[in-house]
């Protein structure tokens, strides 16, 4: 056993400490730059290594390093500034290389971002991960809040509507990336599901509370979000053979027996969450349960039936809740005080403010910037450039990085396990011929570039 979990090991201690030491804040101008890219390859090896000790039992001492160092509010800002740079950066680059002949690199940073939220997903769930950013926690809450809605979004602009075959193979580079760029951001979206519910369990423990309790209630009213997903279901959709499958593991897939049974993961911290909030002793000095609120909330009593309480057995003081909120009047509710005076002032606001440095920061020169930037995303073929993408490659295809993805690999097309790389790009996995040759037209652009990369 000892020898298995040191092969799967993304790095060792000694290079723990160094990537731990060594982390900074990054200027949104430096992103694609050769530190950067260096930086953008340690960040997923602490995540593929932060998820394998998670996830197999082991001594946390990933989570450990960034915490007795203190790194944990960096995530949070490199977090933001690529989400800045995804708003601000990117778009203009698209209109200075609207059909690019390489996707790669822009991919990169895109795919950062998601590294950083698996990250800070894996260490918040701890109590002490949360005291740890208690300085930048509103900015987490914001950024998290601003991912729930991005996915509503999507929902609403048919994303659970999967592409046709035929749709596939008439995309062009840029209609790939786009694509991708949406995968991300529903895979970034599902995992501040979780984020959120950990810094509202945590609140209390962080010294923020009274405020976290104002952005929750006030200023997001998170709880009818969590609603309105719970009503959306997004780890679900029909394929375009009316097949049902199920979102794990940052990808789309058949459910299996187990999945029909167990509840979604996604689908449990939504549950969990609202139970939380609807709950906490702080809703009658922070929330009005209106009408429309009201009706909202009840809808969700039919969706906890006993295959539901039997596996988390808490949310029967939810459906009491619920149950009393369909028959009473809870208007009353808010007249409460229980003994504490103006319960519902914060007389200390903290605001975000991570967010607005960066936009700060690049205001007028979006332009600029990103003209600076797309010769970071062109590799010339040179020698050096082969050789960072082999280091890139390997961080996305290695031993480690495939233990993430539920033990192992999936085929690109139907998603069962795979035993079989594409031997030219060594990028992509199938379970066997006939899936190779059905995925080739869509895969062969992306093959290409990964070739000429590294060849």
């Amino acid at each position: 056993m000892v020898e298995k979990d040191a092969q799967l090991a993304a790095l060792d201690i000694g290079e723990l400490d160094m990537y731990v030491q060594t982390m900074e804040h990054w200027r949104i101008e430096s992103i694609g730059n050769q530190a950067w890219l260096d930086w953008h390859i340690r960040l997923q090896k602490m995540n593929q290594q932060a998820v394998l000790e998670a996830s197999s039992m082991q001594e946390e001492l990933t989570k450990e390093t960034l915490i007795s160092y203190g790194k944990l509010p960096i995530l949070v800002k490199e977090a933001i500034c690529i989400q800045v740079w995804r708003l601000k950066i990117y778009p203009q680059i698209m209109k200075l290389e609207p059909a690019p002949a390489n996707t790669f690199g822009f991919y990169m940073v895109l795919y950062h971002e998601a590294a950083v939220v698996g990250l800070l997903e894996t260490v918040l769930f701890h109590e002490d991960g949360a005291q740890c950013i208690s300085e930048v926690i509103i900015d987490l809450l914001h950024y998290a809040v601003d991912q729930l809605t991005a996915l509503v979004a999507l929902i609403n602009n048919g994303y659970l509507k999967p592409l046709s075959t035929k749709e596939l193979d008439c995309e062009t580079a840029a209609d790939e990336l786009e694509r991708q760029k949406k995968d991300l951001q529903f895979d970034i979206s599902m995992r501040c599901i979780s984020i959120i519910r950990y810094l509202v369990e945590h609140m209390e423990v962080v010294g923020v509370g009274a405020s976290i309790s104002s952005n929750v209630y006030k200023t997001y009213d998170v709880p009818s979000i969590l609603c309105h997903l719970l009503q959306l279901e997004p780890w679900r959709r029909v394929d375009d053979k009316g097949e049902l499958q199920i979102f794990t593991f940052g990808r789309w897939s058949k459910p299996s027996e187990e999945d029909y049974i167990q509840l979604h993961r996604s689908e449990a911290q939504l549950w969990l969450c609202l139970r939380q909030l609807l709950l906490e002793p702080r809703l009658p000095h922070h929330y009005t349960i209106d009408e429309c609120r009201r009706a909202a909330f009840c809808s969700l009593q039919a969706k906890i039936t006993d295959t539901v309480l039997d596996q988390i057995p808490p949310l029967g003081d939810l459906k009491m809740f619920l149950c009393r909120l369909a028959v009473g009047d809870y208007s009353s509710v808010h007249t409460r005080t229980n003994g504490v005076k103006n319960p519902g002032c914060t007389l200390i606001e903290i605001v975000p403010q991570i967010k607005q440095a960066y936009l700060k920061e690049v205001h007028k020169r979006t332009k600029s910037i990103a003209k600076n930037q797309l010769d970071h995303f062109q590799l010339d073929g040179s020698e050096a450039s082969r050789n960072l993408a082999k280091k890139l490659l390997e961080s996305y295809t290695s031993d480690a990085a495939l233990a993430l993805d539920s033990g192992g690999a999936k085929c690109a097309k139907c998603g069962d396990k795979a035993s079989k790389k594409c031997s030219r790009c060594k990028s992509e996995w199938y379970c066997g011929r006939e899936c190779q040759v059905q995925q080739w037209p869509k895969h062969k652009d992306i093959c290409d570039q990964f070739a000429k990369l590294c060849m």
